[in-house]
């Protein structure tokens, strides 16, 4: 039994090096009886899948932002969705696509055309998270009690997550992801083929490996197959490299996105997704099928010694998991004892400053954490052109009513030099919002929302939903741009 069931709209867009994908979901959230617990989303259901089209470009560093946008308006119109409807979900821009000069400009454009609460979203750590949630790699970690990765082979990018079988956070989310991500430049994309066999365009990290093996690989030259072959198997060397280290090789490293991990974890199965990822179980008959080296990766990759040696899982998702992870894993709910100003929401692309943990800090030493939180979005964005800004607290200490004044206080002379009409969200990760909140408003006159049980971090972005459970959660999504 439930007090209170509601159904959310979700849209997951992904413009990738290769395609772009629409879906639309609707996400069943419940909350709990008791008055305790907070709402749960409790079931995630696909109910419309648009066409994989290829993403379309101006000329090789353009993405054509309005065929995109016209797409994704037809997807919508063909899913019977009002884009006024849409609740949450977001905007991922993947691979190498993410890396052209008009990406930011693209996934504004789209959050703005496809409803007034999409978040803008990209990133390779996050890519990876969302295709291990999409590829149904987290539910098995969870369900089986296993550590499992997920490994994304897409056009651009390989991102690979690993998620360990523990109880989940509470949210319908499970398996939790182990502290890290690992993800590299290597995909099917990054040589490209016209239809009579001659090399079209060559990306970067396909330089870097052709000239590491010495490979004679120039753009208008007709390749023979075993330099392809060996092209594309340097490739999968690093992507089980990339899995099964450290140590890295130095190849590896140098084709990293990110920071790799200085511990290597214990794997009990690997799942595959993505455009090239889909095809190590059953690569094309013919190898250059797609005008890329996305078929010849994916079967070095079928045929490597170490993969062999893999459990290899079957996904749930392959070619959509990164797209339909976007549009029902993006979502999380803030707890149920908010403090909010209802009008002020939606709001979306609030910046996050991070306060830290302010346990054991005494009076005098809470308000300097926040006064340079507070200083650090005035130096990083223009107020003008913010809806609200957002401070991250991870830990305020004892919930105990004294301390929550004393905090109360030290954030209301933390956040004087804003302006006053500038909408301030605190958001912690313990359960006292409701009682900060209203210890608050005794003491400023600013518009304000307090919002629990959440953890973004520094320089993150906020977008929150209209509020839904009787006014006593608001749908969030915390997003990490790559700009």
């Amino acid at each position: 039994m439930t007090d209170r069931s509601e159904r959310l709209t979700s849209v997951g867009i992904d413009v990738g090096t290769t395609t772009t994908h629409t879906v639309v979901s609707r996400l069943r959230v419940e909350t709990p009886p008791g008055g305790v617990a907070s709402p749960e989303i409790a079931d995630r259901e696909i109910a419309f899948r648009g066409p994989v089209r290829e993403t379309p470009l101006l000329d090789p560093e353009t993405i054509d932002v309005e065929a995109v946008a016209a797409h994704v308006a037809t997807d919508l119109e063909a899913a019977g969705v009002d884009p006024a409807a849409v609740d949450t979900g977001a905007v991922i821009v993947t691979g190498e696509t993410a890396r052209r000069e008009n990406a930011e400009p693209l996934v504004h454009r789209i959050a703005a055309d496809a409803g007034r609460f999409v978040a803008a979203t990209a990133g390779a750590e996050l890519e990876a998270v969302l295709a291990g949630r999409g590829s149904g790699a987290a539910t098995r970690a969870a369900e089986r009690g296993e550590t499992v990765a997920n490994v994304d082979v897409g056009g651009g990018t390989t991102n690979a997550a690993i998620f360990e079988g523990r109880s989940g956070d509470g949210r319908g989310r499970g398996g939790e992801l182990v502290g890290e991500t690992r993800c590299l430049d290597v995909g099917g994309r990054l040589v490209r083929f016209d239809g009579h066999g001659r090399v079209e365009s060559i990306s970067p990290p396909a330089w870097l490996l052709a000239d590491a093996l010495e490979l004679p690989l120039e753009v208008g030259d007709e390749p023979d197959d075993e330099l392809l072959a060996a092209l594309a198997a340097a490739m999968a060397d690093r992507v089980v490299d990339l899995l099964e280290g450290p140590p890295f090789d130095a190849l590896t490293r140098e084709l990293a996105i990110g920071e790799l991990p200085s511990e290597p974890v214990s794997l009990d199965g690997v799942v595959f997704s993505g455009g090239v990822g889909r095809l190590v179980g059953s690569p094309p008959s013919e190898p250059f099928a797609y005008g890329d080296l996305g078929g010849p990766l994916a079967a070095a990759l079928r045929d490597h010694e170490r993969v062999r040696a893999w459990s290899v899982r079957e996904p749930h998702e392959d070619l959509r998991a990164t797209v339909v992870g976007a549009g029902t894993e993006s979502t999380t709910l803030s707890g149920r004892t908010i403090s909010i100003e209802p009008d002020l929401f939606p709001i979306r692309n609030v910046p996050v400053a991070d306060a830290g943990d302010l346990a054991g800090r005494e009076e005098r030493a809470l308000r300097e954490p926040l006064e340079s939180a507070v200083a650090r979005l005035r130096e990083l964005h223009d107020l003008a052109d913010l809806d609200a800004v957002a401070l991250a607290i991870a830990d305020v200490g004892p919930l105990e009513y004294d301390r929550l004044g004393v905090l109360a206080d030290a954030l209301t002379g933390a956040v004087d030099p804003l302006p006053p009409s500038l909408p301030v969200v605190v958001v912690t990760r313990q359960n006292c919002a409701k009682a900060l909140g209203q210890l608050l408003r005794r003491r400023t006159d600013r518009p304000l929302a307090v919002l629990d049980e959440l953890r973004p971090r520094g320089g993150d972005y906020l977008d929150v939903g209209a509020p839904i459970a009787g006014h006593r959660s608001v749908p969030v999504v915390v997003k990490t741009l790559a700009f």
